[in-house]
Order: C-alpha cells, then structure tokens, then sequence
C-alpha cells in the first residue's frame, strides 16, 4: 500500500494548503460524510489534490474551512470533482454561497458516448487505464483516529480527477462539444439548487400535497413547518419525526385530542407523546387560518395528454440523435420533458419552459421535435446513410383536421 497522504489538522496547514492551490490555478475535491440520520450532512474528510500533490483534511478537527472558500468561490479556478451534487450541497451549506467554477467528470462524461451516471471506478479504468479499489464505501468518517486504509481510498477519489479531466476536455474539444457542456456545467452553480426551504413552503415538498384542498393544506403546512424545525433540533431527518402519509392524513382528518392522535396509523407512540401538545397546536393554527391566506391548490390540469403515439415518435427521434451523437438519450431530453412537449404542442401551448427549447438542446434537437408534434416533419430509415433522418412536410401533403 503506498504511504497515505498528509493529513491536515490545524488552521494553519489548511491555510497553507489554500496556498498551494492558488499557485496551482486549479484543484480536485471530494468527501467523506455520514448522512444516515442527521439533520445536515457530518463532514468527516475533505480530500484536495493540485497538479503537484495532495491532502486530506479532517473536517472534525478543523471545521473551519474558511482558507478554501475564496478558491471554491473563484470562477477562474476550476474545481473538479465527480457527482458532486451531494458535494456541491454540502459545501453550499458550509459557505452560504455554491460553489463556482465547478467541473463536473461524470456529467462531462456523459457527453463522450460513457452513459448518464458512468461510476469514477469505471470511468478511470476506460479514459485511464487505471483501477481504484472501493473497498471503505461505508466506513465511518466520524470515528477517529483514521485508519492508513481509509485515508489511501479516500485520496484514491481525487488523485486522478486532474488528469481524468484533461483527457475527457481534449475529446470534448475534438467533438466540438466544451459550450454543450459549460451550459450544463453553469447550471450545478444556481443558488437556486441550494437555497433553504421557507418554513411556510414546506408543505410542497410532502408527498402528495397536490391532492388536498386549500384548508386541507393550511392545516399541512402548519405540520410541515412543525416536522422540520423538530428535526432541526434533534438533529435527526425530518421521516425519523414522522413520515409523509402520516402528515397528509391528519392534514385530511384532523384530530383533536392527544387520545385520537395516539390512534393515527403510522405516528409510533413515541412521538405521539412527545410531539402530541406541538402536532395538536400545528393543527388548530391550520384549521383556524383564514380563507384568504391559505395555500392555493395546484390547478388541475385538463388538458388533452399527448397522443402515445406521438410520445414514442418524439422518443425515438431523440433516440436516433443520441446514437448519432453518442450521448445518452436522457442527458438530450428525459422522458417527462418529451411527454411535456408533445402535450403542449397538441394543445397549442407555449415550450419556453422546457429544456428542448433552450441552448444546445434546441439547436440539437427542439427545434425537430417541434416540427415533429406540430405535423411539420416526418423522419424516416436512410439506409445509404444508415441514419434516421428528417422530410419537411409540405402543407399540402398535411392531413386537414
């Protein structure tokens, strides 16, 4: 086993790491957390690597990782790392800011024929020839001291990200593909993604809100509300308070006494004692909430669905572009953003809000679907040039309706 790398305890070795990477222009990053039932995220580890070396910070002795932040915030030094949304929220949380700059190998991956979600293992062994072991996966990074073992797999994640990169850029470039891809790189830096849930917006990020009325939902984003700032402060995930189905069926049926509330399915005795005086108070705040001020039901959609065959034609022809293309179909279009362009085009509706419509996934493709579902373009088998490719229909050859 080869020597572990440094591993960084002190303010002053993580300033100086912060040093190193300036000078270098550039760093790969991960981490080691445990998330199974708390709150937020624990970081254990921070793993770093530059052009010249690298380093292992251990998160619990040193917390602050402030030296980092101005090189995580700097657009002009590219952070690589390899699906990193997890990452990327953690260190959103800790900055209060996401990261810029970020370099993402798996989605850049996922434009070089490699699939959607092509694993760091596999990846380095097609690009690099290069085999890492994955054998600490589930070790606790909270426990201490660490072992040799740990700190040469954790490093293990970061070491080849650099020139893993490098290679998968040079291919990008050759494939004319870099703008393709720093759209969708530009995207994982949006505040948006990280921003925190207003307490009064909760209740939309219960499963199946959308299925109750409007004082129904007053009643559940009183609960909600109540659900998260418990589990804040027991630092435990909110399902471990109570889950979903349980929020929604006193939403639905409220109870009032803590005798009824012990008889809810699914609410364990425990929190039914515990939370009893807090889940009652949620719900008279609820049921006493004024019309005006209660939350509005989502409208319900009567549109006309799109026709199946249509859907399968549009799939197909995004199909026929990624195999053109070696990308994965579903980094082109998803199967809703489809669904949601047929329906909005058989029902005259507007597509300014999908994905298809904008940047290089409508020069690739949007525009044609467009065509497609509006009956102004047939695709069909070219044997000589083995592809399936696109006719105008011309509007005489357009059946009337």
């Amino acid at each position: 086993m080869p020597a572990p790398p440094p591993l960084l305890t002190t303010a002053d070795e993580i300033a100086g790491l912060a040093a190193e990477v300036r000078a270098a222009g550039r760093l790969a990053i991960d981490t080691e957390f445990v998330w199974e039932r708390t709150y937020r995220a624990v970081l254990g580890v921070v793993q770093v690597a530059t052009d010249r070396g690298t380093a292992v910070i251990d998160a619990l002795a040193v917390p602050d990782l402030s030296p980092l932040v101005p090189l995580l915030r700097d657009p002009g030094v590219p952070v690589v790392m390899h699906g990193g949304g997890q990452d990327l929220e953690i260190f959103a949380t800790v900055m209060g800011a996401p990261v810029r700059g970020v370099v993402d190998t798996q989605l850049v991956a996922a434009f070089l024929g490699y699939g959607l979600q092509v694993g760091l293992t596999v990846l380095l062994e097609r690009v690099l020839g290069v085999r890492i072991r994955k054998d600490q996966t589930y070790t606790d990074w909270t426990r201490r001291p660490l072992k040799p073992e740990q700190l040469a797999y954790a490093v293990e994640d970061v070491v080849h990200l650099l020139p893993l990169y490098d290679r998968l850029r040079a291919d990008l470039e050759k494939r004319d593909r870099s703008a393709w891809v720093e759209e969708e790189l530009r995207a994982l830096e949006d505040a948006a993604r990280f921003a925190d849930v207003p307490d009064e917006e909760r209740y939309r990020t219960v499963k199946g809100w959308q299925r109750l009325a409007a004082r129904e939902l007053a009643v559940l984003r009183e609960l909600a509300a109540w659900r998260e700032r418990a589990a804040a402060r027991a630092d435990i995930r909110p399902n471990f308070i109570t889950n979903d189905i349980v929020l929604t069926s006193l939403a639905a049926r409220p109870v009032e006494s803590a005798e009824e509330l012990r008889q809810v399915r699914g609410l364990s005795a425990g929190t039914a004692d515990r939370h009893a005086k807090a889940i009652l108070t949620a719900i008279r705040a609820g049921l006493a909430c004024p019309p005006e001020r209660r939350p509005e039901p989502p409208p319900r959609d009567r549109r006309k669905g799109p026709p199946p065959g249509l859907t399968a034609l549009l799939r197909a022809a995004v199909q026929a572009v990624a195999e053109r293309e070696d990308i994965a179909p579903e980094v082109i279009a998803s199967g809703r953003d489809i669904e949601a362009l047929g329906a909005q085009a058989v029902n005259g509706g507007a597509c300014d809000d999908l994905s298809v419509s904008h940047g290089w996934r409508r020069r690739l493709v949007g525009d044609m679907l467009l065509a497609i579902a509006r009956g102004e373009l047939a695709i069909r088998y070219d044997p000589a040039r083995r592809e399936v490719v696109g006719d105008a229909v011309t509007p005489a050859a357009r059946p009337s309706r």
